[in-house]
């Protein structure tokens, strides 16, 4: 930035470039590596972390009570991502002393005390499998004590899954369980029957499979539940109903780890918003702008203000609107800027996203782009957005928010004739409806509309749907739940 001239412009691949690569991620998850490890040489520590193929890795943990079904989940989990899952059995394959300590507690039928259980975990995450593709602890922690251990032990899921279900289901559930003592693979006579007759032949009772023993272990886990939530973070946890089918259940697991944890690294919000005249877009944009002190940027607007101010960008509009080379009116061309050359607009949008405000505080974009080719250009420009949000209307409910506008020609108010009538007679009949908002005119707009927005879904992948069929404070509300939250992974998969 060269602050010898005015006005002040901040290139825009800084900011970009620091997005991109996740620089300032990177930092926090560097920095909270350090402070929970306590390093007796932290710069080395920060040497080694920066080494790593991929240090932003799944850390998964999967709670609930017996035969809710974590372990079938975690497995599908597993065979869609690779992660690497660490159940009792995986802990007491560790060649260690505090493994043969946990399997002492096992053998006692008692909770495996936390420091203990923190120890064996530790040293299991630590492993190349995985650091390298993730972990997913399952069945711990048992106790609030063994939760709080972990965390004392440096252990901190991203993800912690609460899986519920009622204690009749739950019952059925475990009644019908099955074993292979070959493979060690878990059947169940209903729900899910062996495939091949030698495995319905070799498959056993699980060991002590009473339902006295099932009631047992669920006293156990309701005494103890509500102090395990109490001590994880509550921004990370997802309560999933396990009494529905697998397919299920494991559909809404991996959608809610596919959710990123909020992050306290800075960002500046670079927001597009998109639908037909009439969806709120005026609207929303100044919702936003007024809560979190974005600039809301309109292209018409932007267009008037270049075209008064006789700018060197507005004397080149102003050759194309006098010698009427868009066909319409001065006026319906301040409303559509289509007909102007695409390097005029965008030369004009990019001035603007260049001032120091914008740099800064962030922007939210109304009525531009409205092609592919022009976000491509919009994206070329260094100006591409970080939040695309697309506002869902039906045809019927645009046409009654613009066929019945009116507006004052004394006063200059405007009016609706159904949510913001005039307050006399006498008003009511001298107000004018722009020709704009004749039910033709915005039939025509939505098809226009209608013929480019799915190029415009397809080029901005990560954009996101909103009903804007509401109360324009509901959808305020829909839109800003997701503006606060990190964009969702695509998949698993996208994270190793």
């Amino acid at each position: 930035m060269d602050e010898t001239k005015r006005p002040l412009k901040i290139p825009p691949e800084f900011t970009m470039y620091a997005e991109k690569n996740e620089l300032f991620s990177l930092y926090e998850r560097m920095i909270q590596e350090v402070i929970v490890s306590q390093p007796a040489d932290p710069l080395e520590q920060m040497i080694n972390f920066l080494h790593r193929e991929n240090d932003d890795v799944p850390q998964i943990v999967i709670v609930g009570p017996p035969a809710s079904g974590k372990g079938s989940v975690a497995r599908m989990v597993s065979k869609e991502s690779g992660i690497h899952i660490i159940d009792t059995a995986d802990l007491l394959a560790v060649d260690s002393e505090q493994a043969r300590q946990v399997k002492q507690c096992l053998d006692g039928d008692e909770d495996i005390p936390g420091d203990i259980l923190g120890a064996v975990v530790k040293e299991r995450v630590s492993k190349k499998d995985c650091s390298d593709q993730g972990w997913m602890l399952v069945g711990y922690p048992k106790t609030r004590d063994q939760a709080l251990a972990l965390q004392r032990h440096g252990i901190f899921a991203k993800h912690v899954v609460f899986m519920e279900a009622p204690d009749m289901v739950l019952v059925e559930r475990y009644m019908g369980k099955r074993v292979d003592p070959e493979t060690g693979d878990i059947y169940h006579l209903t729900f899910e029957p062996p495939e091949t007759p030698d495995v319905t032949r070799r498959i056993k009772p699980i060991e002590n499979q009473t339902e006295k023993h099932l009631r047992k272990l669920l006293l156990h886990y309701h005494r103890n539940i509500e102090g395990i939530r109490a001590a994880v973070s509550k921004g990370t946890t997802k309560v999933i109903n396990a009494d529905q089918p697998k397919t299920d259940v494991h559909a809404q697991v991996s959608h809610f780890l596919c959710q990123q944890a909020r992050s306290v690294a800075p960002q500046c919000p670079r927001v597009i918003l998109q639908g037909p005249r009439g969806s709120g877009k005026s609207t929303q944009a100044a919702l936003l702008a007024a809560k979190y002190g974005l600039v809301n940027v309109s292209v018409v607007d932007l267009i008037k203000q270049a075209i008064a101010d006789n700018s060197k960008v507005g004397n080149m509009m102003s050759t194309y609107i006098d010698k009427k080379m868009m066909g319409r009116t001065t006026n319906r061309h301040l409303v559509n800027v289509g007909p102007l050359p695409d390097n005029i607009v965008l030369k004009c949008l990019v001035e603007r996203l260049s001032k120091l405000d914008c740099a800064t505080k962030g922007w939210v974009l109304r009525g531009y782009p409205r092609s592919r080719h022009q976000a491509e250009a919009l994206s070329e420009a260094g100006y591409a957005p970080n939040r695309v949000y697309f506002l869902e209307c039906p045809t019927d409910t645009i046409v009654e928010r613009l066929s019945l506008r009116r507006t004052d020609p004394v006063t200059g108010g405007q009016y609706h004739l159904i949510y913001n009538p005039p307050p006399s007679l006498e008003m009511k009949r001298r107000l004018k409806t722009h020709h704009k908002d004749a039910e033709s005119a915005v039939d025509e707009d939505v098809l226009s509309y209608d013929s480019q927005v799915e190029e415009l879904v397809d080029y901005y992948s990560t954009s996101q749907t909103v009903n804007a069929d509401q109360d324009p404070h509901t959808v305020f509300e829909s839109i800003e739940s997701l503006l606060v939250k990190p964009l969702p992974k695509q998949s698993l998969r996208a994270t190793l």
